[in-house]
């Protein structure tokens, strides 16, 4: 079965297409979001695009340049909105360099007949290693916020497998290679996170070092030629450190992630091609979790184990290598020796809370340690451990906290979390996993939290309604309904909860330098609310800010900003608009007279003092 990767921002035409094209016996894969879209195809590397000619840029490039941009070998279909009388033309999209077009993708077979050449042309080899450890399908996928990698890794590890582990997170994309179930080597889309670049982090290089490094790597030179030739004497042994201490390190920063997707391809052809160095194979697992993942994830899974004794497996010497624990991590495995119950070592053991969880959960994971209902055989000393005694909360930690948590009990449930009102709900989700520890005694376990224990209840316990609302579409509408009923907008008519998301969104949209998006959510804030004056002026904005001449930019703009007019002629905004296009085709006295006219109105108008500055110079 041929896959096909849709990406198509009209709901309605991404339902009927996927539809049609699963009855058609192709494997689809139908998302909305241009991200998405990219995360998806770099991860599982689709046999075709289909992808919208209007589909919202992503930092300021479309999906298919995005794609051609990273050495993209699929075929590519860029599909139009003939079927819906708004088709941008053949013309308008031939810088995207589309291996077909289909002006209207609804009617006839145009489509079908395209594809079906597309997917019967044979497909060109690759030639490099890492290309053809790529062309093979991924024999495992899916998402990172399902945190897969670290159980992952230690499979790698049993099976002694080989390939390339790729991770994409929006446009960023990083690959591990693996050989006999361990990382030997790195390699990432952006230069920020390159060997050099990691030298440059340990001072052992200059920026301007780092650059000329970049040159003659760009020239072909090897590693420890270009640094020679930067003026760097780091070589032999102490070159192979760094480069191990990299990789380490950069595994150790894919198993952190927590949002994107993962594919991991089969092979070992990538390896001429690879400076492969030995790393210890499991180490990655347990830094990189203690990076981001919260101390919950650790203590979940050992719940059911608290009251049993812990010890370590036979395993646990033969891998101990590949487990790379340093001294303190050793100190505390010594004392997972079964005379302890869990639950006394993780509150008086050598480790901190965070340290002897994440270590325990670590060596569960990879079969190094046990649990047991009865102290372990031959075992001797006693079997209890003295209290740990907590310290006092720094005082300025004190003050952090104590500010913060006021901060979210005066907010609304949007600024308790602090996501915009447009939030959807895995933004909802991501940020209560990322607020609510940081307001629970739990984060601080080696500090006595009692003075404040009072006011970190509460804020858990608004947390806990603002996720309980929020997470839920129905209750947040209603939520939202009842909250902008209370502020002072300046509305003509009764709020429309949905058209004032798109507002929010189109804002977004604008602050970003994205007119094009802004437009289309202006345009569903007025379809949605078309008595409202003010969301056609922001759709009159978006216009006069979108490509094309200051004359067709204008032209434009007029239809919106006249409607905006009519509904309320002194509408600030419409008419600072009106003035900025008087002002910029050269009517300067009538850019001065409308402007005048709305700082009369308004003396602290930010926008109508911007506008005039500009007519003033």
């Amino acid at each position: 079965m041929k896959t096909l990767l849709l990406a198509e921002s009209h709901a309605p035409t991404l339902a009927h297409l996927e539809e049609s094209l699963t009855l058609a016996g192709h494997g689809v894969r139908a998302v909305s979001d241009p991200v998405e879209a990219l995360e998806l195809f770099l991860a599982e590397r689709p046999d075709v695009l289909l992808v919208a000619a209007d589909l919202p840029p992503i930092e300021s490039l479309h999906l298919a340049q995005q794609v051609r941009l990273r050495g993209g070998q699929v075929k590519v279909v860029v599909i139009d909105k003939g079927h819906l009388g708004k088709a941008k033309g053949l013309p308008a999209v031939l810088e995207l360099h589309a291996d077909a077009y289909v002006a209207d993708p609804i009617k006839g077979s145009e489509l079908s007949s395209k594809l079906a050449v597309l997917l019967a042309a044979p497909a060109s080899l690759p030639k490099g290693g890492i290309a053809r450890t790529l062309a093979r399908p991924a024999v495992a996928t899916g998402r990172l916020d399902a945190h897969p990698l670290p159980a992952l890794l230690h499979s790698f590890f049993r099976l002694r497998r080989g390939g390339i582990l790729l991770a994409v997170s929006g446009a960023r994309v990083r690959r591990l290679f693996l050989r006999e179930g361990g990382v030997v080597g790195f390699d990432s889309s952006v230069q920020e996170e390159g060997f050099v670049a990691f030298l440059v982090q340990r001072d052992l290089l200059t920026p301007a070092q780092a650059e000329r490094t970049r040159a003659s790597l760009g020239e072909g030179m090897r590693i420890g030629s270009a640094l020679e030739d930067a003026g760097v004497l780091l070589e032999g042994d102490e070159l192979l450190g760094q480069r191990r201490a990299f990789v380490r390190d950069r595994a150790a920063q894919v198993v952190s992630l927590r949002e994107g997707r993962f594919a991991f391809y089969p092979g070992d052809e990538f390896l001429p091609e690879v400076l492969a160095v030995e790393t210890p194979a499991l180490a990655p697992i347990l830094e990189g979790v203690r990076r981001t993942f919260p101390i919950r994830f650790f203590i979940r899974p050992l719940r059911p184990h608290l009251d049993q004794r812990p010890a370590r497996t036979e395993t646990f010497s033969p891998d101990l290598s590949a487990l790379g624990l340093d001294t303190d991590d050793l100190k505390v495995a010594m004392q997972m020796d079964g005379r302890f119950a869990l639950r006394d070592l993780l509150a008086h053991g050598r480790g901190d809370l965070r340290r002897t969880a994440s270590l325990a959960w670590f060596l569960h994971l990879t079969q190094t340690l046990g649990f047991s209902t009865e102290p372990a055989a031959g075992s001797r000393g006693p079997e209890a451990l003295l209290p740990r005694k907590l310290k006092p909360l720094p005082a300025e930690t004190v003050h952090a906290l104590r500010e913060a948590a006021l901060r979210v009990l005066a907010s609304s449930y949007f600024g308790a979390l602090g996501v915009p009102i447009t939030a959807e709900d895995e933004q909802v989700e991501r940020a209560y996993r990322e607020v609510a520890p940081r307001f629970h005694a739990d984060s601080y376990p080696e500090n006595d939290t009692s003075e404040l224990q009072d006011l970190l209840d509460s804020v858990q316990e608004k947390m806990t309604a603002a996720y309980r609302v929020l997470s839920q579409p129905a209750k947040r509408t209603g939520y939202l309904q009842h909250l902008l009923s209370r502020l002072d907008l300046p509305r003509s008519v009764e709020v429309n909860v949905e058209a004032e998301l798109s507002l929010q969104r189109g804002e977004a949209a604008l602050k970003r330098g994205d007119a094009r998006s802004a437009a289309i959510a202006f345009e569903e804030a007025v379809s949605l609310s078309p008595r409202e004056p003010e969301y056609h002026a922001c759709l009159a904005w978006a216009c006069y800010l979108g490509p094309g001449s200051a004359e067709e930019r204008a032209r434009a703009a007029q239809r919106p900003l006249r409607k905006a007019l009519g509904l309320n002629p002194l509408l600030e905004r419409a008419q600072v608009l009106s003035a900025v296009i008087d002002l910029d085709a050269g009517d300067l006295p009538s850019a001065r007279k409308k402007l005048l006219k709305v700082l009369d109105l308004n003396p602290r108008s930010k926008i109508a003092k911007a506008a005039l500055r500009k007519a003033n110079r």
